[in-house]
């Protein structure tokens, strides 16, 4: 059973991106450009036929995979940004299969179904306890050989800077928007890769916002 004070967490979260979505923002047009690199150096729709998209969002990474030939299945927790990404793939002709996974919840996916699985730009909405179950669904659901590829906030990026500071790891937003979602924040590599409990490439992702803040995020990439 999961905790009640995980429950109230992720309770927040997803309060924060539905009433986001509903209000059509969060919604990025275009792929990020770091993924699509990292998606055609390490995944080939030979190797990597089946991807679990986790935390699609505006689904601008997803549309990348479906129009290279992966088959994709993209979690999220939200009905208004599922619908909204139902219809945009079929004005555009191609074909996802969208499911509304809360962040408590089992995937409900059969041990070892996908090639690969793609966290981007989302598991940092997260208690440091919540984390480490969804990294191990993740595990659990990815075959022998396949990959996982992903990130995490670092230190110095916007929503560590602006947050309010529970403990070493655990924040409380304070970014317009967004303000009163949990984040995870990691200040290493090695941090990364103890808190998932994995061996794993780790390397840090960096860019400056119009403001004078900074987008700051590890890219990870783990081979099962």
């Amino acid at each position: 059973m999961i905790p009640n004070t995980i429950k109230s967490k992720d309770h927040v979260n997803s309060e924060v991106w539905d009433n986001l979505y509903q209000q059509r923002k969060s919604l990025l047009s275009y792929p990020d450009s770091t993924f699509v690199t990292l998606l055609h150096r390490y995944l080939t729709t030979v190797k990597h036929r089946q991807i679990l998209d986790y935390g699609f969002g505006g689904g601008a990474n997803m549309r990348v995979m479906l129009k290279r030939g992966h088959n994709v299945d993209g979690i999220e927790i939200s009905d208004t940004v599922i619908e909204i990404n139902n219809q945009i793939l079929e004005e555009q002709n191609l074909s996802a299969t969208l499911h509304n996974v809360q962040s408590h919840e089992a995937l409900p996916f059969a041990d070892e179904k996908f090639d690969a699985v793609v966290a981007w730009h989302v598991l940092g909405y997260n208690s440091l306890s919540s984390l480490q179950s969804r990294i191990g669904e993740f595990i659990r659901v990815l075959k022998s050989g396949g990959c996982f590829i992903g990130t995490m906030p670092a230190y110095g990026d916007v929503s560590h800077d602006s947050g309010e500071a529970k403990d070493a790891f655990e924040f409380v937003s304070k970014v317009p928007t967004q303000e009163g979602a949990q984040i995870v924040c990691f200040e290493s590599e090695q941090a990364v890769c103890d808190a998932f409990n994995l061996d794993m490439s780790v390397a840090l992702l960096q860019s400056p916002l119009m403001d004078g803040s900074f987008s700051r995020h590890w890219v990870f990439l783990y081979e099962k």
